[in-house]
């Protein structure tokens, strides 16, 4: 069974590592960075959810073709995994795709985002790198709550700093707010979402409040003492889910 990996915003491919880490090498896995961050170009500053699918669908037809695969989406990762597994006029599902782990997923009705911090957000084309740099550091504060080694506490900020201004404008203004609610009833493959019940950047409430009605088909698990960044703060529970869902796929 392939997994493959779609990072949450402001991140990239390398924060799942310590997710990777912890998996069987049956379990093959591909972490991509989402065009905008890590080392992927931007589409525009306009990208749309759709946008961001189809270049990510490309991707992983090229490393998976039509083998079975589970896809695991973080935040903003985890509304373009609720993309893809729907498809869209323009794009079929993935064909091999057999099920979704989501961590703390951006829900597919608009993200409730406070207006201070969308406004905080889309003034990052304005900030001087002094500024930047203050930002990705309280973030780092901010969007965690178990304690984190200092070499993780340097790759989220190190991923923030690095993330395009184009698709980090792009999110804010278009990404987050678009609902995509019409579509999830063609979702017909297991789902299985982990939410920190620490989380301030998607409270645990927005999962079945405005994710799990949409997916019938879904298990939700609150972990406990965990904030917004799963993959770092709770990598074992991560790979644990990951492999309850891919392994008994593989018989």
């Amino acid at each position: 069974m392939k997994l493959v990996f779609l990072h949450y915003f402001g991140g990239s491919a390398a924060s799942w590592q310590y997710v990777i880490d912890q998996l069987t090498p049956d379990l093959a896995s591909y972490a991509l960075d989402l065009p905008g961050f890590g080392a992927a170009p931007a589409l525009s500053a306009h990208q749309t959810v759709d946008d961001v699918a189809d270049a990510v669908a490309r991707q992983i037809d090229g490393w998976v073709g039509q083998e079975p695969f589970v896809l695991v989406g973080h935040s903003m990762g985890g509304k373009i995994a609720l993309a893809l597994a729907a498809g869209s006029a323009q794009r079929p599902a993935l064909a091999g795709l057999q099920g979704l782990v989501l961590l703390a997923p951006s829900p597919p009705s608009p993200e409730p985002i406070p207006d201070e911090t969308r406004r905080e957000m889309l003034a990052r084309p304005d900030q001087t790198p002094d500024e930047r740099q203050q930002t990705a550091e309280k973030t780092a504060t901010t969007i965690t709550h178990q304690a984190i080694s200092p070499t993780m506490r340097q790759q989220i900020i190190a991923d923030n700093l690095r993330a395009s201004t184009e698709a980090w404008v792009a999110w804010a203004a278009v990404g987050s707010r678009e609902d995509i609610t019409s579509r999830m009833d063609r979702i017909a493959v297991p789902v299985a979402i982990l939410a920190g019940d620490q989380d301030e950047a998607l409270p645990a409430s927005v999962q079945p409040e405005q994710v799990v009605p949409w997916l019938p088909q879904t298990t939700l698990r609150v972990v406990s003492g965990v904030g917004h960044l799963l993959p770092y703060e709770a990598p074992g529970v991560v790979a644990a889910s990951i492999r309850a869902m891919a392994l008994p796929l593989t018989n």
